[in-house]
């Protein structure tokens, strides 16, 4: 039996707290017009989550021979990296809807968050800061980033980290997330998962309770949905 309520929340960044997707999908536009070669929100969806190896490979699988040749795996992520970099201090990055109420109400409640991504630690202290500076203070106990782990989602290793560092079993936390990618790395490390189903299709994946916006929920509802399924 789950507690009654979670010993911790773990929480991925783009598309679950902040609406940063589009801004990901103009940097992976940009990466590849400057490689010769189209992408739409098709080809953003397929890579929803990363990580970024991942949505490199993809990139380059969309090139002629010939131009792959010129444009490495290397200087495709140094591109990308810069892209999105460039998007992210254009101004602040708005919040999902009721991501804001919902990370503002833990503090009251003394529940533990951590910000569980597969971002590079440079995209993800640009976020951090302009969330910081919109609350007031780090509601972040624990930041686990993409380059900062032996192994980033799918693999469980992310949100077993988190849970760790602040004290917790996995089985006992609540981890939300919004791509496939993430959510099956969440159902591994043994987490109850709540999936936010606005941008890729997570149907198949049963284990997770699935809603389309954090808004109107609390940790009680979600925590109730997710033990419950």
């Amino acid at each position: 039996m789950p507690p009654e309520s979670p010993s911790a929340v773990l929480f991925d960044m783009d598309g679950t707290l902040l609406d940063s997707e589009p801004l990901w999908l103009i940097a992976e536009i940009n990466t590849m017009q400057a490689m010769g070669c189209d992408w739409d929100q098709n080809d953003q969806e397929h890579c929803l989550g990363g990580p970024v190896a991942r949505v490199v490979a993809y990139m380059r699988s969309k090139l002629s021979t010939h131009t792959a040749d010129q444009f490495d795996s290397t200087w495709v992520e140094a591109y990308l990296m810069a892209q999105v970099l460039e998007q992210y201090g254009r101004g602040d990055i708005p919040w999902m809807p009721g991501a804001r109420d919902l990370v503002a109400s833990a503090r009251s409640l003394n529940l533990p968050l951590a910000l569980v991504t597969n971002s590079s630690r440079s995209i993800v202290e640009s976020a951090h800061r302009g969330i910081i500076a919109d609350l007031g203070y780090d509601p972040f106990g624990v930041l686990v980033v993409g380059d900062e782990v032996g192994k980033p989602k799918p693999h469980p290793e992310p949100f077993q980290t988190a849970a760790t560092r602040l004290g917790a079993t996995p089985s006992d936390c609540l981890a939300v997330e919004d791509s496939p990618t993430g959510v099956l790395a969440a159902i591994a490390a043994g987490c109850h998962v709540i999936a936010i189903e606005h941008l890729a299709p997570l149907a198949e994946l049963a284990a997770a309770s699935r809603i389309k916006s954090l808004a109107g929920h609390s940790f009680e509802s979600l925590w109730k949905l997710a033990t419950t399924n």
